[in-house]
């Protein structure tokens, strides 16, 4: 009886961590090759017709056509303000200024598509540039499949033989789950981007009263920590190539478990970055020596 219930259990380990090497081999099949497209991303993700023309090739269709309405809305709204200011004394834009503003936000409102393209090509420049860092000292090409597979090679040289009740077993389920987490989380991310660049003109906008300049800020803030994070990914990739794994060091695992932990939470890590350069920002000199 005894024996029955030893070779049972032997017999259901055998058959989970079939299943677990299967899930494994097929996730690393299926993400792998997905990542890097999501993961560095650059201009070529705006070129294209539908989105374009869903933000509007001219004034008259497209998003555009809605921010030109709203321009007679911000006009409205401050010729209303002005006329109350002086019955309550309130600072408020003088019509010169207001007009200038209106001139140089509106030709941007217009040229939102270009600025956002620009602005995109700058970071993927710098993110290309850092790669190629990498690659000069390296001797390999810096992206995230590739790092994947030379760790792979060095940890899990025969996968086949590891079981999933053990720590390189779970290790290796948390990695697979990491994996899955960052190709949602940068999906949504490629997906915010351009969410982000279609409102570009209601930012742009915004600007022209100082009420409503806000908007603009928060748009700016969270499209610049998007695109800040493929420049924090390449460095941690650069990074990964950098160290040495071993299959027979704990500590490689480990290693490996922590940069696919950075990447997962790299919004987050850039959002706080971000968030700590803005309040230093108001900071006085004196107060800071």
């Amino acid at each position: 009886m005894e024996t029955e219930t030893i070779h049972l259990t032997s017999l259901i380990c055998d058959s989970l961590n079939t299943i677990c090497f299967k899930i494994f081999s097929s996730i690393d099949n299926t993400v792998y090759s997905n990542l890097d497209s999501i993961l560095f991303i650059n201009s070529d993700m705006i070129n294209n017709n539908k989105f374009q023309q869903f933000l509007g090739t001219d004034f008259n269709n497209g998003l555009l056509l809605l921010a030109n309405s709203l321009i007679l809305g911000i006009l409205i709204f401050y010729i209303l303000n002005f006329t109350v200011s002086h019955l309550i004394y309130s600072k408020i834009d003088s019509p010169y200024q207001f007009l200038f503003k209106s001139v140089i936000f509106i030709a941007c409102m217009y040229s939102s598509l270009w600025i956002c393209e620009g602005l995109i090509h700058l970071f993927s420049m710098i993110t290309d540039y850092i790669r190629e860092i990498g690659y000069s000292i390296t001797g390999s090409e810096i992206t995230f499949s590739n790092l994947i597979n030379t760790i792979h090679s060095n940890l899990y040289p025969s996968i086949e033989n590891f079981t999933i009740f053990s720590f390189d077993g779970i290790l290796k389920m948390c990695v697979t789950i990491g994996m899955i987490y960052i190709l949602l989380s940068y999906s949504v991310r490629y997906i915010l981007i351009k969410i982000l660049i279609l409102i570009s003109p209601f930012a742009f906008i915004s600007l022209v009263c100082n009420r409503f300049d806000g908007f603009f800020k928060g748009w700016l803030k969270q499209l610049l920590c998007l695109l800040f994070m493929q420049i924090f990914v390449a460095i941690v990739i650069v990074l990964g190539f950098c160290l040495d794994f071993s299959a027979s060091d704990i500590l490689s695992k480990l290693l490996y478990f922590a940069i696919i932990t950075i990447i997962a939470k790299c919004h987050y890590n850039v959002k706080e970055i971000f968030a700590h350069i803005f309040e230093f920002s108001h900071n006085q000199l004196k107060n800071i020596i």
